[in-house]
């Protein structure tokens, strides 16, 4: 069974700030992966592959996704 939403957020602020730190990942938030479950969503500005090396496909048992988005910017 998927963590709580609360439960993910925990485990996402206690390593997204290192994860921020890697160059070319944009944000970390949470929503539904691509399997249908919640977890941690890294966005990557670019090559992601190198970035996945970086950050693991699970951390705590919860799933980290790593998408391709580009830059991110505010409007």
């Amino acid at each position: 069974m998927p963590y709580s939403i609360k439960m993910i957020k925990k485990i996402k602020q206690k390593h997204e700030r290192e994860w921020l730190q890697i160059e070319g990942v944009a944000a970390v938030g949470i929503g539904n992966l691509s399997n249908g479950n919640p977890g941690i969503i890294v966005s990557v500005k670019n090559n992601a592959s190198e970035i996945r090396r970086q950050i693991p496909e699970t951390i705590e048992g919860v799933s980290v996704e790593i998408r391709e988005t580009g830059e991110i910017g505010a409007l």
